[in-house]
């Protein structure tokens, strides 16, 4: 005979009932990250000087820029020896970008280039307006879209205005404002306007309305003509309705091969991610 145990029976409980799960945390918001860039602005008029077109290669590649904008820049000219200047200069800096060539010249063109080392979404450009029968040179406005961050979308843009006439210039503010207004990504717009703060004229009063500039009034830096500057001839600007855009640093680089020294800027863009 087998004696009983005395030990106490275990009750398995009610297996029907589902075992309790803790409820999923939401996702958690991480604390503003921020993505810097760099931004230059150059111009390129340099004709048939040859070493200047490589030297100013060697000062981009020295500044480092994550987006370059040149304006007044030669593709295949004959007095450019038949060179893609801004061909070399993506390929030099290991960026993509696309050329807007605002008038045919011997036997290339003559324009303005937009570059980025992001991947680029989209191109845009667009010639300017002025005066009906008016003769002077054609100039263009020339932007690009990328994607600095998965997500995260950035817009940049130049042009040089008409230097001899307000009307043009006039004109050609009214296209430019009528394409960024509609954009409210952040978008950093570069380029000469030729029209100087004291002259109190249509073109930067129009571009106050929509965007912030790097340096408005005194202490801005000068950067022509080169050996002693007198007054602002490029500018740097930006705009971000969500206003995770703003200006870290902005200035002059200091070496050229014509009369305007370069523009420069540093951008910091916050970046509001999600950890899953």
């Amino acid at each position: 005979m087998l004696a009983g145990g005395c030990g106490k029976s275990v009750d398995p409980g009610n297996w029907t009932v589902t075992p309790y799960k803790p409820e999923p945390k939401p996702k958690e918001v991480i604390e503003k990250a921020s993505r810097n860039f760099k931004v230059m602005s150059i111009n390129m008029n340099l004709r048939n000087n040859v070493a200047g077109f490589e030297a100013m290669k060697n000062y981009i590649k020295e500044y480092d820029p994550d987006f370059v904008f040149l304006r007044q820049v030669d593709s295949a000219t004959t007095r450019s020896n038949k060179i893609d200047r801004p061909g070399e200069i993506a390929k030099a800096l290991g960026m993509k970008g696309f050329f807007k060539n605002n008038m045919d010249y011997q036997t290339g063109g003559f324009g303005n280039a937009v570059f980025s080392k992001f991947p680029i979404k989209s191109e845009f450009s667009k010639l300017l307006n002025r005066t009906p029968s008016e003769a002077a040179e054609r100039r263009s406005f020339v932007m690009l879209k990328v994607e600095v961050e998965p997500g995260k979308e950035v817009y940049f843009a130049g042009t040089e205005l008409d230097p001899s006439k307000v009307e043009d210039r006039k004109l050609q503010v009214a296209d430019i404002t009528a394409i960024t207004d509609g954009i409210d990504m952040p978008l950093v717009f570069v380029g000469n306007l030729n029209e100087q703060e004291a002259a109190k004229g249509p073109v930067l009063e129009a571009l106050k309305r929509s965007f912030s500039f790097g340096c408005l009034g005194e202490g801005c830096i000068w950067n022509a003509p080169k050996a002693k500057p007198n007054g602002v001839y490029d500018y740097i600007m930006f705009k971000d309705k969500s206003r995770n855009l703003s200006l870290v640093s902005y200035g002059t680089f200091p070496k050229s091969e014509n009369t305007f020294l370069p523009m420069v800027a540093e951008f910091k863009l916050d970046l509001k991610n999600e950890k899953k």
